[in-house]
Order: structure tokens, then C-alpha cells, then sequence
């Protein structure tokens, strides 16, 4: 079971069915109507958040909702991961999938 997030390379998944089942439903709080900064903050202090930071930049342009000076803090964008997976798994079926192309 995946109990860590690691975000890197060109296409990055994860199924419901691999996640521990502890952190699948931190995450899942992350994809709660609302704000989710105490849920995000949670993850990042509790489970092991990490990533490339060329990776999850790239990760976040595909998804087209910040500009590229916005994506310059690395911290802040395996924050933005953490939400948009945890909105993933509560929407689409307990599944997460973001690409760079």
C-alpha cells in the first residue's frame, strides 16, 4: 500500500486501491467543497509529500489554471498536487491522473 506521494515524470496516477486507506481518505478531505487549506496542510505534515520540482511544475501547467510565474514555489505547488489528487479521488471514481501533454 502507498502511504508517501511522490509526484514526478510525464504522466502520474493513482488508484484508490493502492493508497493506504488512511491517507487515501486524508486526501479524499482534500477534495471537500470548501476551502481545503487545513485538509492540504494536514497531508503535507502527517504523509510524505514529495516531488520534482521541474515534474510537478510541468504537472500543474497541464492542468491550465495558473500562470507560470504563479508556479515558481515548489512548496506551493505539491499543495496544489495534494488538492487537485484528493479532488480526483472523491470526483473521478478513486482515481487521479494528471499528464504534462
Amino acid at each position: 500500500m502507498i502511504n508517501s506521494l511522490t509526484f514526478e515524470g510525464n504522466d502520474w496516477f493513482l488508484s484508490k486501491d493502492e493508497i493506504d486507506p488512511t491517507l487515501l481518505q486524508d486526501l479524499i478531505d482534500c477534495g471537500a467543497s470548501g476551502p481545503a487549506d487545513e485538509a492540504v496542510a494536514y497531508v503535507m505534515n502527517t504523509w510524505e509529500v514529495t516531488g520534482d520540482p521541474i515534474d510537478c511544475k510541468a504537472l500543474l501547467k497541464g492542468q491550465g489554471a495558473w500562470k507560470d510565474n504563479e508556479l515558481d514555489d515548489h512548496d506551493e505547488n505539491l499543495k496544489r498536487l495534494v488538492w487537485l489528487t484528493g479532488c480526483a479521488l472523491r470526483e473521478l471514481e478513486g482515481k487521479a491522473y494528471f499528464s504534462i501533454y
